[in-house]
């Protein structure tokens, strides 16, 4: 993973806020989805007619996706990264966890771990995520356990799929090792508008929220080296 700080201009930030605020007012968050702390799909108009689904309360399309997505710094950076055949998904995420909410169980968010690009010196598949406010571990900040995108870990013998019912129904109060802290991890405390790019395999979770309010992120997915091109040394 890798973080550019300030990435995000002033006003889309507060544009975010201002949108994710006015989402979570009409929508609690469901029970099912309290370690997230949410679960909201935004589309883009283009992106959502193209899948053909009914708008929901979950799942829907706005206009503000695209400028997300579509950031001319975000895209200058990429470049300079050597993000060659980066393709957005034309979505972001909403994952908003609520005052005093549990933390996030270890995870890793890449799913095609029956293809040969899963072993891949590589990424194929990464993340672009923005909080929108300042985060430490009290308030939920990220933590990852660097290297766990290329290596196995012990976790990989205990932990139930990502996000799937067996995970969801786990305690956080227990001492499963979903939730425990590890020698091996680190916080990652981040800048509102800072941008952090991660490799979908990376091993990551979340503290609780232990403050009186909300923190949000907005997480947005691409795939890169599209074409399985070796990137630049």
């Amino acid at each position: 993973y890798c973080i550019i700080p300030g990435m995000m201009e002033a006003e889309i930030l507060e544009e975010l806020r201002a949108f994710s605020a006015d989402v979570f007012r009409r929508l609690p968050v469901d029970d099912k989805y309290r370690y997230q702390g949410s679960d909201i799909h935004v589309f883009t108009p283009q992106r959502f007619a193209e899948l053909g689904h009914e708008h929901n309360e979950r799942m829907f399309d706005d206009e503000i996706v695209e400028r997300v997505v579509r950031q001319p710094r975000q895209l200058e950076v990429s470049e300079r990264l050597g993000l060659e055949e980066l393709v957005a998904d034309d979505a972001f995420i909403l994952l908003s966890k609520p005052p005093h909410g549990p933390p996030l169980y270890w995870h890793q968010d890449f799913t095609n771990w029956n293809s040969p690009e899963a072993a891949a010196p590589w990424p194929t598949r990464i993340f672009f995520s923005y909080y929108l406010l300042n985060t430490n571990r009290e308030n939920g900040c990220l933590r990852v356990i660097p290297g766990s995108h290329r290596r196995r870990l012990d976790l990989h013998d205990t932990l139930p799929d990502a996000h799937s019912p067996e995970i969801q129904a786990l305690k956080a109060d227990t001492n499963h090792p979903a939730f425990m802290d590890r020698e091996d991890a680190i916080d990652v405390p981040l800048q509102a508008g800072d941008l952090i790019i991660g490799d979908a395999r990376i091993m990551h979770g979340a503290w609780p929220n232990e403050t009186y309010e909300r923190r949000t992120l907005v997480l947005t997915w691409y795939r890169v080296f599209a074409r399985n091109l070796t990137p630049p040394s």
